[in-house]
């Protein structure tokens, strides 16, 4: 059987948009690098450019939107637009796009007074906007229309768009990692599908027993990702599942606290163990291509919703696909899913000349028709109870697998890894050659858990400390 390349998180946009005839399927926007820290607006008395207004036809009032850089993304709000103006034909909206550097192009727009009126952000990536006082808060509008139902009370949705008591940030589309199976590495073994509930000790047993040496291919039951080696956000389930927390808040922590036993116990046997083992692939194996559940060679790994395209379909990474579906990680003490949960959205920039018409588009997002076109074009709704309506019944009729209702129940109960204002260093903690790549590198390669996050907490510590005197 032929292997192709793992598709990229744009490519299956772009490839799945095809096969459907134009619709397109996936989830969350793909992570990129943490925004530029926004420059603080223009002084008091200091010249500014006036903000860039949207073209206009006649009497119609034109707002600027900007999208994410993918090209399906342009497509979907493209067609939410033309269906907003047959409502709202007063109001032009025009989307713009800043594909290779959205964050780069937004902090530019912020610093020249010109930004677009709608800006779509990562639920993580704005509240240094929000500390420079260059978003408008959205509270006041939501109370005057009753619009309090678009945002979910779920305490990971109030993380990603609220700051400081306030609401920025709209619920466009969300993307959650939850757990793939090959059902073929399950049959050879007789080991029974993973079902929701199923246990700690259950998942062990299914990575043990579906490894397995035939002639001389080796069979894992486990890969922290898919095609590549994972890292601290893939890890989220595994560290949290007993109730403890990596810092003492998720948003704007003062304190780190990786040393917690059930923290490196879960890391040990996911991360370490594993390899050590021979159930989970080595980073050189992952290098050398062709071993994850995709092509049939691991049996379980914590993959999203873009990860789909590559387990059936016309591009599915071996001819023919896998056989598959998906649940959400085993229960711990806490009874529930703790992995990764993105939500995304847009904020009003402050400088917008029309908020009002802005925050009429915002809603018509968050709406039925703006839902559904999100979920034909290619990424996960905003609620679990869309992402129900509208998304999973297209992507189990192309993917066919019967489980999608896990991705919405694991954004009931997901989280995000941490939340902080400006002068963050985001890359500090999670970057190339930062404390925690660097602890994973190692655990990868055999150091355990605990002496690999010992060496990285004081220095964890470090950026933590250092955030808040800049702060205070």
């Amino acid at each position: 059987m032929s292997i192709r390349n793992k598709l990229s998180r744009r490519r299956f946009l772009s490839v799945t948009a095809a096969a459907m005839g134009g619709t397109a399927l996936a989830a969350c926007a793909p992570q990129a690098a943490a925004p530029a820290q926004p420059a603080a607006p223009a002084a008091a008395g200091q010249a500014a450019e006036a903000p860039a207004a949207a073209p206009a036809a006649g009497d119609k009032v034109g707002i600027r939107i900007a999208c994410w850089g993918d090209v399906t993304d342009k497509q979907v709000y493209d067609n939410i637009v033309a269906d907003f103006m047959k409502i709202e034909p007063t109001i032009a909206p025009v989307v713009e796009q800043y594909p290779g550097g959205h964050y780069e192009k937004i902090q530019a727009n912020f610093a020249a007074n010109t930004p677009a009126d709608l800006i779509y952000f990562q639920g993580w990536s704005w509240q240094p906007f929000a500390d420079k006082d260059v978003l408008a808060p959205l509270d006041d509008l939501i109370a005057r229309d009753q619009a309090q139902k678009f945002w979910p009370d779920i305490d990971n949705y109030k993380n990603n768009c609220q700051w400081y008591g306030k609401t920025y940030m709209s619920v466009a589309d969300t993307g959650s990692v939850i757990m793939f199976y090959a059902k073929e590495l399950f049959d050879a073994a007789e080991v029974p599908y993973p079902v929701d509930g199923w246990t700690y000790a259950d998942f062990q047993n299914a990575v043990e027993k579906t490894s397995r040496t035939e002639g001389e291919v080796q069979y894992y039951g486990y890969a922290q990702a898919g095609g590549w080696n994972g890292t601290y956000l893939r890890s989220l389930h595994w560290m949290r599942m007993n109730g403890a927390l990596e810092w003492d808040s998720v948003v704007e922590p003062k304190q780190v606290k990786w040393l917690q036993d059930s923290i490196i116990e879960g890391l040990q046997y996911t991360v370490v163990d594993t390899i050590a083992k021979g159930y989970c692939p080595s980073p050189a194996t992952i290098s050398g291509g062709g071993v994850t559940v995709a092509t049939g060679r691991v049996a379980m790994c914590m993959e999203g919703p873009w990860f789909l395209a590559n387990m059936q379909g016309g591009s599915a990474s071996r001819e023919g696909g896998v056989e598959f579906d998906v649940v959400e990680p085993p229960v711990g003490s806490t009874g529930r899913d703790e992995t990764i949960a993105e939500v995304h959205g847009q904020v009003i920039a402050k400088a917008s000349k029309n908020p009002e018409e802005a925050w009429k588009l915002m809603k018509y997002i968050m709406e039925d028709p703006g839902q559904e076109r999100i979920a034909e074009g290619g990424r996960m709704c905003g609620t679990p109870e869309n992402i129900e309506k509208f998304w999973v019944p297209i992507a189990q009729k192309t993917y066919n697998f019967q489980n999608g209702k896990a991705f919405a129940n694991s954004m009931r109960t997901g989280g995000n890894p941490v939340f902080a204002g400006a002068g963050a260093n985001y890359d500090a903690l999670a970057g190339a050659a930062t404390p925690l790549a660097v602890a994973w590198d190692a655990m990868l390669n055999g150091t355990s858990a605990r002496e690999a996050l010992t060496v990285a907490e004081p220095l964890l510590q470090k950026i933590l400390d250092d955030y808040w005197a800049a702060k205070s």
